[in-house]
């Protein structure tokens, strides 16, 4: 059975930063030998983690998109002789995880399996 757990995000400056730094890795060369603790003390801590029996899947936010919507909306109405207009505004947040994350699989002996760049 897989765990999730979803880790509190930080500034915006953080995202840019370590996307910057995830760019110029040739993760590639890395499987096999970069280990989770190495990731870690690279990128902090990952905002999603799963662990299953074949090991865990660590997730890092690279760019977060806007989660905030505005909405203005205008309606008018007649009943009989009496008519009337209205307006409402409102705003949503919508939760994550939508933006783009880097995925880290590590093995059971926690090295680095396999990677790749999703998009929620």
């Amino acid at each position: 059975m897989a765990v999730i757990h979803c880790v509190g995000s930080s500034g915006r400056g953080v995202y840019l930063g370590r996307r910057a730094m995830v760019d110029d890795i040739d993760w590639k060369s890395r499987i096999g030998n970069y280990t989770y603790d190495q990731a870690l003390a690279d990128l902090g801590h990952p905002n999603v983690i799963g662990e299953s029996s074949e090991g865990r899947i660590a997730e890092w936010v690279l760019e977060r998109s806007p989660a905030v919507s505005f909405g203005i909306g205008l309606g008018t109405g007649t009943i009989g002789g009496h008519s009337s207009t209205g307006v409402g505004v409102g705003t949503t947040v919508s939760p994550p995880p939508s933006g783009e994350y880097l995925r880290l699989r590590f093995d059971r002996e926690d090295k680095l399996a396999e990677w790749t760049r999703v998009k929620y």
